[in-house]
This record gives structure tokens, sequence and C-alpha cells, in this order.
């Protein structure tokens, strides 16, 4: 049996910063209020017994979720007092204040599953008003199946409505969200050992959805839940990514192996979910790039949906960043415009590539930054010059490289080392060899609000030793925001309109899709008329994927998350006026036309 107990309790996800706030939360029978709630943990088949408690005296609870993997018998249960409803439907109990139920269930289908409670009957949102910390996790083992002792479970909750217990108002304008109950730099830090095989679950039990992004290394997903049903994968089912679109509610599993010792990060890809701002007016979480890799490991420029990760080495000697001769040198310019500027502060910020001899003039920039290409297995040295009057970095997103090179600074590195910011006037070189083919980015690491949005991000292309890029047949889209014409504006490569691309029947082109604006998902449709085109998916975030998912559909992509790159082939089979509409899913929504005519 197990048991739930909604109370008040004070919640510091950022734990003596700032100022606790008064929340509901579940505890468990010694009493302990918990974010996320307990782990209700079983083997598959199990009848399990949940008692419910409201110790909360003015608030009724609406609890969701108790039917992992069955809806046969949720909502069955016992009452004390007059409360005898099983509230909203099959799978909801309500529990009036300061009373109690008991509800029975079988938890049929192994799997990663949510229960979560609201203090409003008609909500059915796993996250709500001050109802975000009110959830936990519900894991149903395989029998024939061993458990892993070392797998972690990431429950990410939110809080949009924070109530300051210091002052008799709450404020409507705070916003604070936590993986396992707590914000980053407070999280927990991951660590294991070079070759250690990695499990997570990872839970969604916000209103939001969060693309999760993984530095340094590709996981593999094995399995995604809506949070009352989940499916595992079977190996061809099962994809290679960097960063995982997790919707409100659903869950994921996901499986890497580490094979570079150093410090990484796994976090959120949304700038809002990951910048800090001032909750309270006592906070001392700030934005400063001062204090950037200040406290040793403590990251200041980011908050929120952030965990670190420490990687050992299983030897000393593994620890020592990898030597060899450098095959290929670029030079990167991190530059801002001299017109255009925003008021008196913003101006068009972005990248240039030195070519040849002569280095580029102190202003020029181009948004997106150059598009990089590199070779797989060709060890590359790319030295960035900063020319901006404040600090920057640089990550290589889905590049897995050493990790003092990874671009997080006072964060990547081994050992005492740690990468340093770029200062103004500095340079920094960043040394990689590509292990795969495929399409990646790049962008700032700090101060993302403004750096990112004003135009730093590019694209990197990793070709096959043997493969020359043809811009006539190789498309990247890079969807971003930057200041175009003195505006601040979603744009993709750069641009608001496009002029028509002319293509021939029955050549093939593959279309890469970039993703880095800051905070919003891009649908794509490549169409004639109102009619989708067919296309073949060829790789995710750089992983190209398996014969069983490379097959030819329909050509449109419901979503690509924020840190997310797609690559798809079409091969025209006739003449034919056709439109590629980019849209980003945020309100507004501008979309992009991008005509094509085919001859």
């Amino acid at each position: 049996m197990f048991e739930l107990e909604a109370r008040r309790a004070a919640w510091t996800p950022d734990t003596d910063v700032d100022t606790a706030l008064t929340v509901l939360a579940f505890a468990a029978r010694d009493g302990v209020p918990r974010i996320p709630g307990p782990l209700l943990r079983v083997t598959s088949g199990t009848v399990v017994e949940v008692h419910l408690a409201n110790r909360d005296a003015d608030t009724a609870l609406v609890v969701h979720g108790l039917r992992p993997g069955t809806g046969s018998d949720a909502g069955k249960g016992t009452g004390t007092g007059t409360d005898t409803g099983t509230g909203t439907g099959s799978d909801t109990v309500c529990v009036r204040a300061g009373e109690s139920r008991t509800v029975y269930f079988t938890a049929t289908e192994p799997g990663t599953y949510l229960y979560w409670a609201t203090t409003t009957a008609g909500r059915t949102d796993p996250s709500e008003s001050r109802d975000g910390p009110l959830a936990g996790a519900i894991v149903v083992d395989d029998p024939d199946m061993p458990r892993d002792s070392s797998e972690r479970i990431l429950v990410l909750t939110a809080l949009d409505v924070l109530p300051d217990s210091t002052k008799p108002e709450p404020r409507d304008d705070l916003f604070d969200i936590a993986i396992n109950g707590l914000s980053w730099p407070h999280t927990e830090t991951l660590r294991y050992t070079v070759g250690d095989t990695v499990r997570w679950r990872v839970i969604n039990a916000t209103a939001s959805e969060h693309p999760m992004h993984l530095h340094g290394f590709h996981f593999t997903v094995t399995a995604r839940g809506s949070g009352a049903r989940d499916t595992s994968y079977t190996e061809s089912q099962r994809r290679t990514a960097v960063t995982e679109y997790i919707v409100a509610g659903s869950t994921v599993q996901l499986q890497w192996t580490p094979t570079r010792a150093g410090y990484w990060l796994y976090h959120c890809h949304i700038n809002d979910h990951v910048i800090p701002f001032p909750l309270r007016d006592d906070t001392t979480r700030a934005h400063d790039s001062g204090t950037h890799g200040a406290d040793g490991h403590v990251q200041r420029s980011m908050a929120g949906l952030v965990m670190g990760i420490e990687v050992r080495s299983k030897t000393p000697t593994d620890v020592v960043a990898a030597v060899g001769a450098i095959a290929r040198r670029l030079r990167l310019f991190a530059s801002q415009s001299s017109a255009s500027p925003i008021g008196d502060t913003a101006f068009a910020r972005g990248y240039a590539l030195q070519i040849g001899a002569e280095t580029p003039p102190h202003d020029s920039i181009s948004i997106p930054g150059p598009l990089l290409l590199l070779t797989r297995g060709e060890r590359t040295a790319v030295t960035v010059v900063n020319r901006l009057p404040e600090a920057t970095s640089v990550h290589w997103h889905g590049m897995e490289l050493e990790s003092y090179f990874d671009g997080v600074a006072g964060w990547s590195g081994a050992d005492a080392r740690r990468a340093p910011m770029i200062a103004p006037g500095d340079s920094f070189v960043a040394i990689m060899t590509p292990p795969r083919a495929g399409t990646f980015m790049y962008h700032p690491h700090m101060d993302e609000e403004d750096q990112l949005t004003a135009g730093m991000f590019g694209a990197m292309i990793v070709l096959e030793p043997s493969e020359r890029f043809d811009a006539a047949t190789d498309f990247p889209f890079i969807i971003g925001r930057g200041i175009v014409d003195g505006t601040r504006s979603a744009i993709v490569n750069g641009r608001r309109e496009f002029a028509p691309m002319r293509l021939r029947v029955g050549t093939t082109y593959r279309f890469r899709f970039v993703n880095i604006s800051a905070n919003a998902p891009a649908s794509v449709v490549l169409r004639t008329d109102s009619v989708p085109l067919r296309w073949i998916p060829r790789a995710k975030d750089g992983a190209v994927l398996s014969a069983a998912q490379a097959v030819e559909q329909s050509a449109q992509l419901q979503r690509i998350a924020v840190g997310e790159t797609y690559d798809f082939t079409w091969t025209p089979a006739r003449a034919t006026r056709a439109t590629l509409d980019i849209t980003i899913v945020a309100s507004p929504a501008p979309r992009f036309r991008i005509p094509i005519d085919v001859r």
C-alpha cells in the first residue's frame, strides 16, 4: 500500500538563495512533503492500493493518473465523510479538504507513468497555476527484466504563479521550473564513469513542452509514453538524438554511454526555461556575465531545467585531452554591426569566417553565421575571436568532442581545468574531430536572450571524407531570430521573404532543417497547392536513420523543436510549382513561404 498526503509545504527550488514558496505537495507515510511526490514503483500485475489524504483545510483535490496501463480499476475506492464521488473521469479521484480516499488499480503494462493533482476539477493539464508541484512518477517493472539500480528518474515540474510567503498578495508574473524539485545550479550533479550504460526516465509533469538536450553525446530513445500509456521501442523503432521533444504530461526513456571524461549538461533548450531572472525581491540569482564561472562549478548564467553531469575517467590518463595533428584550421569572428541599432543598445550580432589571409572587417557579420563545412574524422581547430564589447562563448551543439571545448564557460572541462569565457578582444581555440557526418549547429551558451536572438547562430555540416558539399542540391534552412533592418524578428536563413528556388526533375535534393530560435518550435510542409508531397527522412540531430525509418512519407513535419535538426531528401518526379512552408509555432505565428519551381 502507498500513502499520498497533500500538505502545505515550504518549497525552495533554489535552496537558500530565495525565499520559501508556500505550495501543496505530496508526502508519503512519513508525512514529509516531496517535490516531486513519492515514487510509486511496482511489478506489472500488482493490484495497487493508494491511500489519498488531503491535509489542507481549505482546498479540494482532484488526483489524476492512478491507472497506469489500464483504466478498468481506476477511481474505485472508499471515501470518508460525505466524499463519495470519483472526480471527472475514470482516472480521477476527488478528495475534499480534510478528507481521504482509498484507490485501487491494477498495474498491467510495464512502463513510465505520471500522477498529478489539481485544485480545480475542470483542469486537465498535468500542471496549472499553483498545482505544479503536486505530481510524481509511477514505474511499472517487467517481472522478467532485472531492475537497473543505477537508473535515474527525472521529473520536470513547474509553478507559473508563485506566491511569496513573505507578502500578503500573490504575484502573477512569476515562474519557476525544476528537475526533481530543484533549479540549476542547485540540481543534483549526476556522476558516471566512462563506459557506463546510463538509463533515464524523464517525466514532464508541467503544462509546457521541453526539448531536452544532452551535451557531448548522442542518446537512444528506447520508449515514449503519454503519461497514461507507454510504448517500448523495438530495435528498428529506436532513434538516436541529442535533443528530444517532450510534450506536456508525457514520458521518455533514454539510454546512452559516456565515452569521454568531463563535465556536461542536460537541459531544456527553450531559452525562457533556462535563463535566470529575479523571482523575488531578495533573490541573488541574476544574469551577470561577470560571475558566469564563479563559485567553481556554478555557471550563473543558467537556471531552471538544467542538470549537471560529471563523467569520470577509468584511469588517470583517460582525462587527458586527445592529441593529434590539426588537419584544418578555421577562424570565426564574433562581431556586431555598426548599423541598425534598436534604441541605443541593441545591435545586430553574428559571425564572420576568415577566408584567405585577410581578416573580415570589424563589423562584418552574417545572419545566420557562415556555414561551417567539416569532414568526418578530420581533426579541426576553430579559433573564435571575440570582437563584441562583452564576453561570449560558442557551444558546438550536437558535436561529440572533448568537454573543455564544449562551450559552457566555467563548467566545461575535466579535472581542475574549466573552459573560460571569451573576453572582448580575446580568442579561444576549440578542437574537434567529428565522429559522424550530419547536420549540427553552433551558438552562444551565455547571454542567449541577447546574443542568440540578435543573430548569433549558424549551422555545421559534417561530410564524409569522399563527399563534397554541393550548394545546388543541398539546402540548409536555419530557423532563428535576429536583428534584421533594425527589427528583432523570426527569420529563416536570415530572411523573411524568398525568391523562387529552381530545381530539376529527377534530381535528388537534401533539405536540412535547423531550429535554433529562442523559444518556439516550427512546423514544415512541402506541398503542391494544399497537398503535401512526399520525401524520405534521412537523419535526426546528425544521426543517420535506420532503413526501417528512412521510408518515403508525406512531406510534412509537425514539430521541429528548438535544438533539433532533421534531414530529408526529395526527388521531384515531374515539373511542378511547389511551396515549402515553415511556420513558427508561436503567437503570432510567422509563416515563411519559399516557392519552388521544378522544371
